[in-house]
């Protein structure tokens, strides 16, 4: 919730993103700096208390989406953690701290919770958009390959990477190594909430291509927002 008020204040201008200082390598700094933000958010909104929250969290929300309603969508805005995002991408990231940070709630309390798949496509939508400013390009220097991201129901990506460059696009051309799974499974395993080896293990995800080794390159490569 402090991320949608923070947003929306950053679309009215009352507000000013600040990047929050990190010390690490600029292959560090925008995951580190999104722990940054996130912690400092927290530190400046003290409610603590489930009930008032969820009372908070539908008005902050349709204010969010008040603000957004009047900004274009190709503008591009500069948010604290360093990143700068259209408005369609910021509803995408926000969407995804919801429905992320909504399952552990479900889960922590005991309770029934899932992420659907048409939320799931919405967020990675967004994700694919910033993965090339959360990849450790430091890993890549040297490094020529091509990824293929397959959501099951959904659209298809191409990540390639070049020696210190990365791109998104549509499928199409060849790729090294290719990887399949639920959309939902895929925004899990990028929030950290389970990981890609246990996921293989019982069937949710599947890979393959013709440089397989290139796996443990990915998963070096695509550290959590």
């Amino acid at each position: 919730m402090t991320a949608l008020d923070n947003y929306r204040e950053l679309l009215l201008g009352t507000a000013d993103a600040v990047a929050v200082p990190v010390d690490a390598s600029s292959a560090e700094t925008a995951a580190l700096r999104s722990a940054a933000y996130n912690a400092a958010q927290l530190t400046q909104f003290s409610e603590r208390d489930p009930v008032r929250l969820a009372d908070l969290l539908v008005p902050s929300a349709e204010a969010f989406l008040d603000a957004a309603g009047d900004r274009q969508d190709s503008e591009r805005i500069l948010t604290g953690t360093g990143i700068s995002m259209t408005v369609p991408t910021m509803k995408a990231a926000l969407l995804g701290e919801q429905v992320v940070h909504g399952l552990d709630i479900a889960r922590a309390g005991k309770m029934a919770g899932q992420i659907s798949r048409t939320d799931a496509l919405l967020v990675l939508g967004g994700i694919m958009v910033m993965l090339a400013d959360y990849l450790d390009l430091q890993r890549t220097a040297g490094l020529h390959a091509a990824y293929e991201l397959r959501f099951r129901g959904g659209p298809w990506y191409r990540l390639q990477v070049n020696d210190g460059t990365a791109t998104v696009t549509g499928p199409g051309r060849p790729v090294d190594w290719w990887v399949a799974a639920d959309p939902a499974i895929f925004l899990l395993i990028g929030y950290g909430r389970v990981s890609r080896r246990s996921q293989i293990v019982r069937g949710r995800m599947m890979a393959g291509g013709r440089k397989p080794w290139l796996a443990v390159t990915a998963e070096r490569l695509l550290p959590g927002p």
